[in-house]
């Protein structure tokens, strides 16, 4: 499952690490999680991932053979992206879910500029994984 994770969530184009590095030096002040450039824009990879690990920005919190779950929990939200392989006769199907669950009312603040730009996001990272055929 790390690799199918990976290949969605580790090939970020240039301008999605551009809008990373914005928004952690907006939020590093605010004592919110702001990741090292070096690491926004080198990606990092092992052969094997188990629970408390770090794949590319996040920690795992769960993984299977079916699904691997990791994210962060800050003081304004906690998050959390589940990538599950379904199996079906003929096929097999990729699916990407995230949670956030908000903690304060800044949680909410910081959510109505992201999200928008959240889902834009997932939608490119998963389309650019079956278009140059990592998933």
């Amino acid at each position: 499952m790390h690799e199918i994770y990976l290949a969605i969530l580790a090939h970020l184009p240039w301008w999605m690490r551009a809008a990373i590095m914005v928004r952690n030096w907006i939020v590093a002040p605010l004592g919110l999680h702001a990741e090292p450039a070096a690491r926004v824009w080198r990606t990092e990879t092992r052969d094997a991932y188990a629970p408390g690990d770090r794949i590319v920005r996040f920690n795992v919190y769960s993984a299977d053979p079916t699904e691997l779950v990791a994210g962060r929990d800050d003081r304004h939200l906690n998050f959390r992206v589940s990538v599950m392989r379904l199996g079906e006769p003929g096929a097999e199907k990729v699916v990407v879910s995230t949670l956030i669950f908000r903690v304060n009312s800044f949680g909410k603040a910081y959510l109505l500029p992201v999200l928008p730009l959240h889902r834009i996001g997932i939608r490119r990272l998963l389309s650019a994984a079956s278009a140059s055929g990592r998933i």
